[in-house]
């Protein structure tokens, strides 16, 4: 009897198989990646949602103002205009502070918030009382005076006569620019 050769296997076969667990892996990894893709779309999302909650950067409230930022107010809206006209209606904002147990500048915050505009409405830069005429002069504000015009308009009598500022004001037991204020407020110009 004769023996065949035996019989190998055909090559085309072995390679059309390899292909075809090739294939199924990527089929395989393809959907492990659509699957990869899905979850980290859903993470990115939550993340947005998260930080667009908070109040960033351009966060906007519901009726288009910017969001509030920092600490919770300690009083309502509601709250802040009784203030606003208790306040308007003569009583002292400090005195309102002590008795809400507040400090001023929390009491300043509510009423503004309320759409308080200040004490005589005034603006930023501008003095807290406009100088109120009197006597036809108007008033001056800070420190009295050390010497009342008539002593003033002498001592600028003295140094037009000759007498140096700075004598004089040693004389008085005075600064020199205390001396130089007396004798320009009573229309001294300085030296020629």
């Amino acid at each position: 009897m004769v023996r065949g050769m035996p019989r190998t296997t055909d090559p085309m076969r072995v390679i059309s198989g390899a292909l075809q667990s090739l294939e199924d892996a990527m089929r395989a990894m393809v959907d492990e990646n659509a699957a990869l893709r899905k979850q980290l779309q859903g993470i990115v999302q939550q993340a947005g949602q998260f930080f667009n909650a908070q109040s960033g950067r351009g966060a906007r409230n519901r009726n288009g103002a910017p969001a509030k930022r920092g600490r919770a107010f300690k009083f309502t809206d509601e709250q802040a205009v009784g203030f606003r006209k208790q306040v308007e209606g003569g009583k002292s904002a400090a005195s309102l502070a002590k008795e809400l147990k507040v400090s001023l500048p929390t009491m300043y915050n509510t009423l503004k918030r309320a759409g308080w505009g200040g004490r005589g409405h005034r603006g930023r830069g501008r003095p807290a009382r406009a100088a109120r005429p009197r006597d036809g002069m108007p008033r001056k504000r800070g420190r009295a005076f050390k010497f009342n015009d008539d002593q003033a308009a002498d001592f600028r009598k003295q140094v037009e006569g000759g007498k140096s500022a700075a004598s004089l004001a040693k004389d008085l037991k005075v600064s020199l620019p205390t001396m130089y204020n007396t004798l320009k407020r009573a229309g001294w110009k300085g030296r020629k």
